[in-house]
């Protein structure tokens, strides 16, 4: 039995693990040997805390919410770096510089409540329980971040940054 669930949790943390790394090192601006000590350090303490292997969307849940408060704590620079990382051309690379510049701008709430929307497709329930906020608070903060998001980006266009 103890080998199952140790087997389980394995599973568990392979599948989630890349979805936090993503979200934590877009977050933190790609700094990726913070965004490791964050991840690893999240799925660690909440395996301490317990949880029913079965319920895996609370085990993913509660490991997002630990990280994003170890993020917020995370002192970074917002580096552009990442898009050198992806094999396309430069031509494609723009829009997604664009994206992540104007992402980077929102405050840390904004950023961490975009992301889990539009990169982890989390439902606004799920946003909630992840950050601690009601869910018509998650909802109306999501898309208000995604506004502003909007706003950025098209103020960089205007400007031809």
């Amino acid at each position: 039995m103890i080998e199952r669930n140790e087997e389980r949790l394995k599973t568990l943390i392979s599948q989630y693990q890349q979805r936090v790394f993503a979200l934590i090192l877009y977050l933190i601006g790609g700094d990726q040997d913070k965004t490791y000590d964050i991840c690893a350090s999240s799925f660690a303490e909440a395996m301490r805390a317990g949880f029913d292997l079965e319920q895996e969307d609370a085990f993913l849940l509660r490991t997002i919410g630990i990280s994003l408060e170890k993020a917020r704590l995370a002192k970074t620079l917002p580096s552009y770096d990442l898009l050198e990382f992806i094999d396309l051309p430069d031509k494609e690379k723009r829009p997604l510089y664009l994206i992540l510049k104007s992402l980077q701008s929102l405050d840390f709430e904004g950023r961490a409540l975009v992301l889990l929307r539009n990169q982890l497709n989390l439902s606004y329930k799920k946003i909630a329980m992840a950050t601690g906020i009601s869910e018509s608070d998650a909802k109306r903060k999501t898309v208000q971040a995604l506004v502003l998001l909007r706003e950025k980006v098209e103020e960089i266009l205007k400007h031809g940054q």
